[in-house]
């Protein structure tokens, strides 16, 4: 009987010797190649547990890319020096053709008016400065009234011309600084419009249903 509890005594002693061992390995084993993980956010899903210890994983992750800083002021001083080139700066290169036309027109208008009031003007000067022998002539009149009439109507329409040419230019920068400012403007692809019939309930004292609308924005 004494011999039998002592075979079991030692069996239990190796039984608890061994765990005892096993456990040290797992703790050394754990403290030598401790496992870190890390939660990476992007926009396709929530987030991802990425094993730092996978070098398969390791290299399917690709560095983030740094955005470039997008300046609505030098978009805004380019257009001022050249028009069209902050646009150009912009990626909005359809515009620039727009821009050029406006300013080809306007500055043929402004040439054309110039041109005009220029003759008027010289050929009432001619008709009024008191020498006889000068004559001024401008669309085939000489009569110094009407030469007036023509030198004030092409004053004004240069005037006019020249207004617009300006403001047509200035609208280029702004719109160079407008487009400069929304360059990394971006609509999610997951926003969308839901829209469904409804029954709108009648008013006190009616008893007529009308109908309507619902819309509903959704990002998903």
């Amino acid at each position: 009987m004494k011999g039998l509890n002592l075979i079991l005594f030692i069996l239990v002693s190796i039984s608890t010797t061994a765990q005892i061992i096993d456990s040290l390995k797992i703790q050394d084993s754990t403290t030598l190649n401790p496992i870190t993980r890390k939660i990476v956010f992007n926009t396709d899903t929530a987030y991802s547990i990425i094993d730092s210890n996978s070098t398969a994983q390791k290299d399917s992750i690709a560095p983030e890319k740094k955005l470039k800083k997008h300046s609505p002021g030098k978009a805004a001083w380019m257009s001022a020096v050249l028009p069209g080139l902050g646009q150009a700066y912009n990626k909005k290169y359809w515009k620039i053709p727009i821009i050029y036309a406006g300013l080809g027109g306007l500055g043929y208008a402004v040439y054309y008016t110039g041109n005009n009031f220029t003759q008027a003007r010289n050929a009432y000067r001619l008709q009024v400065d008191g020498d006889s022998s000068t004559i001024g002539i401008f669309q085939g009149t000489t009569d110094a009234a009407t030469l007036k009439v023509y030198r004030d109507y092409h004053k004004r329409n240069l005037t006019i011309t020249g207004i617009c040419a300006g403001v047509w230019y200035f609208l280029n920068i702004i719109d160079a600084v407008v487009d400069g400012h929304l360059y990394n403007f971006n609509v999610s692809d997951k926003l969308s419009l839901h829209w469904e019939p409804e029954m709108i309930k009648p008013v006190w004292g009616t008893s007529a249903f009308s109908g309507g609308a619902k819309f509903t924005l959704i990002f998903r």
